[in-house]
C-alpha cells in the first residue's frame, strides 16, 4: 500500500510547496515597477542576475517535476481505473475511501489536519496583526502552513500503511 500514489500524493505537494516558496523567494527580491496612467497600467519586473539565474535553475526543475508527476497520476489512472485521480476534481486524491478501514484512516487524518487549522489559523492571523507582514512574510506562512497540513495527513496515513505491510 505505500507504493500507492495517494499515500505519496501529500509528499508530491509538499515538494511543489517548496518549489513555489523559491520562486516566490526569488520574484520578491526581483524589483518591481508599477506605473499608472490616465488609462493605461504597466507592471514590470526587474531580476538581477543572481535572481535570474535561480529561476533560470528551478524553471526545468519544475517542468521536470510536472511531468514526472503526470506521468505518476497517469500510470495510476491506467493501474487503478475504478479509482482514477483527476487533478481538477473537489475532492483531494488523498482520500482513499477503497473500503471502510481506508475511509477511517482518511477521517481520522483529515480531523488532525482541521484541528491544526482551527488554532493555526487564528494565530497567523493575530501574528500578522500585529507585525509588519511583507508579501514575502504572507507566502512563507501560507507555505508552512500548506507543507504542515500534507506532513500531518502524510505521517498519519503513513502510520497505517506501514502496520498493514507487517500484519
Amino acid at each position: 500500500m505505500k507504493k500507492d500514489f495517494r499515500v505519496q500524493y501529500p509528499l508530491w505537494q509538499m515538494g511543489f510547496a517548496l518549489l513555489f516558496l523559491l520562486f516566490a523567494i526569488v520574484i520578491t527580491g526581483a524589483i518591481s515597477n508599477f506605473a499608472k496612467a490616465n488609462s493605461s497600467f504597466t507592471y514590470s519586473v526587474e531580476l538581477g542576475a543572481l535572481e535570474g539565474f535561480i529561476l533560470f535553475l528551478l524553471l526545468p526543475v519544475y517542468i521536470g517535476m510536472v511531468l514526472l508527476f503526470g506521468t505518476k497520476i497517469s500510470k495510476y489512472n491506467k493501474e487503478h481505473p475504478r479509482n482514477k485521480i483527476t487533478i481538477w476534481g473537489t475532492k483531494p486524491p488523498e482520500y482513499m475511501e477503497d473500503d471502510e478501514a481506508w475511509q477511517m484512516i482518511t477521517t481520522k487524518a483529515t480531523q488532525k489536519v482541521y484541528t491544526f487549522f482551527s488554532w493555526s489559523l487564528p494565530l497567523s492571523a493575530v501574528i500578522h496583526l500585529f507585525l509588519p507582514a511583507s508579501q514575502l512574510l504572507i507566502i512563507l506562512n501560507i507555505i508552512v502552513l500548506s507543507m504542515t497540513q500534507y506532513l500531518i495527513f502524510y505521517v498519519n496515513v503513513r502510520k497505517h500503511t506501514v502496520e498493514e505491510e507487517e500484519v
